[in-house]
C-alpha cells in the first residue's frame, strides 16, 4: 500500500465583503433567468464566501459526527485523505488497492466515526485510524464488482457496518472481527443513530437493528420501495425517507418513529428525490432536480419551496442543511446557500469557467456550523464561515 501523501497545498481565499453582498443580491435575479449555456459563458461569475480550495482530487466527503476533527475524502483517484477543515492542508493520504478503484463514479463509499475512517471496495472493507491514517484492519468480502455506488457503510456503536449486494455484515471497530451478519435483502445507504442501525430492505421496507447484537428491533413494510438515493436520515427520534414505488402513484416522503417504526406522517411529492433528505433546526429539506422544498419536520407541512438552477454538467447534484442554511451544489460546480427559515437566497458561488459536458460528476456536500465543504472533479472547496479557534 502506497502511503505517500500527494503535495497538494490549499489556496486560501480572502473574502471580499462588497462582492459577497453583490453576489447574494444578484443571485436572486439569476435564479429567475431561463437561459442556456451560451448565456452562462458570457456572465460575470458570482463569488460566495470562499475559504480555501484544494487541488487534491475530490469525491465523497464526510465529517465525523462527534467533532469537526478532519474532513475525510474518498477521492476519484482511489485515495482516502484527511484534510484540515480550517485550512485544507492534507493531514494524511492513503491509496486503496482494489480492482477498478480508480474508475469509481464518485469515490469509494465512505463512513467516519468512532475514531476510524471506513471505505468499502468491491472486494474488501478497509478501515484507517482517523487521526494518523494508519491502516487498522481490512477484511475480504464476497467479490461484488457491480456494487451500486449508492450503497454506503456506517460506523457507530463500536461497529463497522457494510452492505454488499443484499448482504449486511457488522465488524468490531477495534480489530475487524465479525460480530454478526444480517438477514438477506438488506441494502442501500446505512445510518447509525442511538445504538440502532437503519437500513433499507430489498426490495421493500425499512429495518432497524441493534448495533451490538444484530437483533431486529422493528421492520416497517408499509414503505414499499425505499428510494436508494434517499436512504433514511435520522434526527431527534425520527427517521425520514423517500418512497418511490411506481405502483403507489407519486413519490412520497415519510417520517417514522425511530424507536418503533410507526409512521408519523406521509406527504406525496411531485418528483423523485435527487439525494437523501437532510434535516436541521426542525426543518426537513428535499431536493428534486431543480426544486428545493422545506417541510416542517414534525408535521410534514410545506414551509417554502424554491426553483434552483439545473446543472449544466454530467452527473448528480446534491443538497445538505446545517446551522440555518440549506445548500445546493450543482454538477457544474455552482453552490447556492438558502436561508433555512425563509428560503431566501443568501449567497451563490460560481466557477470562473462554466462548461457543459465533461466527466461524470457526483457532487458531495458536508456542512458543520456555518461552513460547507464541496467535493467534485475540480477538487475540495470550503465556503462560508469557520468557527472561532
Amino acid at each position: 500500500m502506497n502511503t505517500d501523501a500527494p503535495q497538494n497545498e490549499p489556496v486560501l481565499h480572502r473574502i471580499n465583503r462588497r462582492r459577497l453582498l453583490l453576489s447574494a443580491a444578484g443571485g436572486v435575479g439569476a435564479l429567475a433567468v431561463s437561459a442556456g449555456a451560451g448565456w452562462w459563458a458570457r456572465r460575470d461569475p458570482a463569488r460566495g464566501p470562499r475559504l480555501w480550495s484544494s487541488s487534491a482530487p475530490g469525491g465523497r466527503i464526510a465529517l465525523p459526527v462527534e467533532s469537526v476533527g478532519s474532513l475525510c475524502v474518498s477521492g476519484y483517484d482511489g485515495r482516502v485523505s484527511a484534510l484540515d477543515p480550517r485550512t485544507g492542508a492534507v493531514r494524511w493520504s492513503k491509496a486503496v488497492v482494489a480492482p477498478g478503484v480508480a474508475d469509481t463514479p464518485s469515490g469509494l463509499p465512505l463512513a467516519v466515526g468512532d475514531g476510524v475512517v471506513c471505505v468499502t471496495a468491491p472486494n474488501r472493507v478497509h478501515v484507517f485510524d482517523a487521526a494518523s491514517g494508519e491502516a487498522r484492519w481490512e477484511v475480504p468480502v464476497p467479490d461484488w464488482r457491480d456494487v451500486p455506488w449508492s450503497q454506503s457503510p456506517a460506523v457507530g456503536g463500536g461497529g463497522v457496518f457494510a452492505p454488499y449486494g443484499t448482504a449486511l455484515r457488522s465488524y468490531d471497530v477495534a480489530d475487524g472481527s465479525l460480530r454478526w451478519s444480517g438477514p438477506p435483502n438488506s441494502s442501500g445507504r446505512l445510518v447509525v443513530a442511538g445504538g440502532t442501525l437503519y437500513t433499507p430492505g430489498g426490495p421493500a421496507g425499512l429495518r432497524a437493528f441493534d448495533t451490538r447484537s444484530g437483533e431486529l428491533r422493528w421492520e416497517q413494510n408499509s414503505v414499499r420501495t425505499v428510494q436508494v438515493a434517499g436512504g433514511p436520515s435520522v434526527h431527534q427520534g425520527a427517521a425520514y425517507l423517500a418512497d418511490c414505488d411506481p405502483d403507489m402513484g407519486n413519490p412520497a416522503v415519510l417520517a417514522l418513529d425511530a424507536g418503533t417504526g410507526r409512521v408519523r406522517w406521509r406527504r406525496t411529492q411531485p418528483k423523485v428525490l435527487s439525494c437523501p433528505p437532510s434535516v436541521a433546526d426542525g426543518t426537513l429539506c428535499l431536493f428534486s432536480g431543480d426544486r428545493l422544498t422545506a417541510l416542517d419536520a414534525d408535521t410534514g407541512e410545506t414551509r417554502w419551496a424554491v426553483t434552483t438552477p439545473i446543472g449544466l454538467g454530467r452527473g448528480e447534484s446534491s443538497m445538505t442543511a446545517a446551522d440555518g442554511i440549506a445548500y445546493v451544489g450543482t454538477n457544474d460546480d455552482r453552490l447556492y446557500a438558502f436561508d433555512l427559515a425563509t428560503g431566501r437566497l443568501r449567497w451563490q458561488d460560481e466557477p470562473e469557467h462554466l462548461g457543459t459536458g465533461g466527466e461524470f460528476t457526483v457532487v458531495s456536500l458536508a456542512a458543520a456550523g456555518a461552513a460547507v465543504y464541496r467535493g467534485s472533479r475540480t477538487g475540495v472547496h470550503a465556503l462560508g464561515a469557520l468557527p472561532s479557534a
